[in-house]
């Protein structure tokens, strides 16, 4: 059974506010902390209306309004049960000790540190802690909302605050006592921790990042999908060159990502691809009669004839066998692949017919002989017969 007021009934229904409230604590608190406690309290009290949406009804963001709960709760008027979707518990209306009142001129750092904390809540030791950052250690107020914030980072939101005051007390020793000066350490931090530092370390270079460096391995993790351990495990392939950079690891990782290789099971998988085609190029090598190990560009060339172009191992084979007498058998090898490639033929069969039936070669022209084209000159028949020797006279 559920029995209650329509909610135009309940707009006309009075809501009880102790009056202790407005005595001990409206007068230091903010007039928008006050509207979203008053309206949170109506809706208490009245769950018709419990379905309205105290930031449209008020004018505040949801931001506001929980900055709003997160003093309340610091001053133990409401407790913050969860934070998606915001759940909050309003308690009694107790007098307030003087013990546990906020300074006013810590009012403003104690709510930005409860919106920090949200939806955990300091008790007097902890609150005294906080003080303490500031007033034993000399840390500025935003120096300490840095810090907590940075603590957070470390260990979570339940963090303990002697944890905190131990990283107070360094930031003290070290002269980070300014929000600038906090927010710079922080930023050094994030920067010794990003992955581009390990890349780094893992070449045994002792200086930060640059901008871009981390910006390449943004992309690397992000746009082309390597993580953090695969990145590494490239850098541990580049031994075979002298001065590692990120342009050349940029290179490494580009090529695997051509070849969908962006994790280490992969890239085990790829070596042993690798290898196979290592030692079928050599095999390779064996019938075309060469001498040495085949070279990346070789075992590249291969591996595309046999995986684009399609052509069967047993035919390279064959082509190799067919070319192993030339002058240069391995550059008519790749010319004879080349060409079975264009007309389509891939199986061994194929390429046997292809070697039995010879090309259709065009008929020469026979050449003149060069001695042969020199000018001619007509003769008249009068200098014909002044050329006809008479070899009867003097006889």
């Amino acid at each position: 059974m559920n029995i209650r007021f329509s909610p135009e009934a309940a707009r006309r229904e009075m809501t009880p506010v102790d009056n202790l409230f407005f005595l001990e604590y409206m007068p230091d608190a903010d007039g928008m902390f006050v509207k979203v406690y008053l309206y949170g309290l109506m809706q208490c009290y009245h769950p018709s209306l419990s379905d309205a949406d105290v930031g449209e009804a008020l004018g505040l963001t949801d931001a506001q309004i929980r900055c709003a709960f997160v003093y309340w709760q610091a001053k133990g008027l409401v407790r913050i049960r969860g934070d998606e979707p915001l759940t909050v518990e309003y308690l009694l209306t107790e007098q307030p000790a003087v013990t546990t009142a906020t300074p006013v001129k810590y009012r403003r750092f104690m709510e930005s540190l409860g919106a920090l904390l949200s939806p955990r809540s300091l008790d007097m030791r902890e609150t005294k802690a906080m003080y303490d950052c500031i007033e034993l250690y000399g840390l500025e107020e935003g120096a300490v909302l840095a810090l907590v914030a940075y603590c957070i980072e470390l260990k979570g939101k339940r963090v303990s605050t002697n944890y905190i005051l131990t990283v107070a007390q360094e930031w003290s020793e070290q002269g980070v006592k300014t929000q600038e000066a906090a927010e710079q350490y922080v930023a050094d931090y994030r920067m010794q921790k990003h992955g581009a530092a390990e890349v780094l370390r893992r070449w045994n270079k002792r200086r930060p990042p640059t901008v871009d460096e981390m910006a390449m391995y943004d992309r690397w993790t992000n746009e082309l999908g390597f993580d953090a351990e695969t990145v590494l495990a490239v850098c541990a392939r580049m031994t075979d060159v002298a001065s590692p950079t990120f342009a050349i690891l940029d290179d490494r990782l580009s090529e695997l990502k051509k070849r969908k290789v962006t994790d280490v099971a992969q890239m085990a998988l790829a070596d042993e691809k690798n290898a196979q085609d290592r030692e079928f190029a050599r095999l390779v090598y064996a019938r075309l009669g060469k001498i040495g190990a085949p070279d990346k560009t070789t075992v590249a060339q291969l591996r595309m004839f046999h995986e684009e172009k399609n052509i069967s191992c047993e035919a390279i084979l064959l082509a190799a066998d067919e070319c192993a007498s030339a002058e240069r058998p391995l550059g008519l090898l790749k010319k004879l692949l080349s060409d079975w490639a264009d007309a389509h033929i891939e199986t061994e069969e194929q390429a046997k017919a292809a070697l039995i039936t010879p090309k259709a070669q065009p008929a020469k022209k026979k050449k003149k002989n060069p001695a042969l084209l020199y000018e001619q000159k007509p003769i008249s028949e009068e200098d014909f017969n002044n050329l006809i020797v008479n070899l009867s006279e003097d006889l």
